[in-house]
């Protein structure tokens, strides 16, 4: 089967639902369309023939106007299939890139899962960590940082966890696009 990197289509609302679903964030189908049809030019799929087998979308930041949120990104992980780690992340990250410049946007915000993995593919792709956040049990902002660059960053996301003991510390990214 020949892999594609494309824009989503109709037919591929269900499968790629239900795959940001399980690998990303769950909403409902009708918050899914909804928000696919306000801005179908920010949803990217790989597809290996007709099943999706990765999802790339985002939405403008609601705090900073230059700025557009990657609200999610992933491949899947079966390690049978031999999608992950082979490039389709990045290739979807290119076309999502690529539709922000055209958009006007000049900066790709993210939060990285606390993973060290997720944090590598972000910083192989050129994000800079900007802040970490600190989030409890119950998913609330414990607190926000600045942070000057991911090695400093590891040693403040320790010392966070060490006093809060949170249920997470991300890291904040962004990469310029202009």
């Amino acid at each position: 089967m020949k892999r594609e990197i494309r824009l989503i289509e109709e037919m591929d609302y269900a499968q790629a639902h239900a795959f940001q679903c399980e690998y990303l964030d769950r909403e409902t189908f009708e918050d899914f369309l909804n928000r696919v049809k306000s801005a179908p030019d920010l949803y990217f799929i790989t597809v290996d023939g007709s099943e999706v087998v990765g999802v790339c979308y985002g939405s403008p930041s609601k705090k900073n106007e230059s700025i557009m949120n990657l609200n999610g990104i992933a491949v899947n992980l079966d390690h049978t299939k031999n999608y992950a780690r082979v490039g389709l992340g990045t290739g979807m990250l290119r076309s999502f890139e690529s539709a922000v410049k055209n958009k006007g946007y000049s900066i790709i915000g993210v939060g990285s899962a606390d993973d060290p993995k997720v944090e590598a593919f972000y910083l192989k792709n050129g994000f800079n960590p900007t802040e970490l956040v600190v989030i409890g049990a119950n998913s609330e902002q414990i607190e926000r940082i600045r942070v000057d660059d991911y090695e400093s960053g590891i040693a403040r996301r320790e010392e966070r966890r060490r006093k809060y003991n949170p249920k997470e510390v991300i890291f904040i990214l962004e990469k310029h696009v202009e």
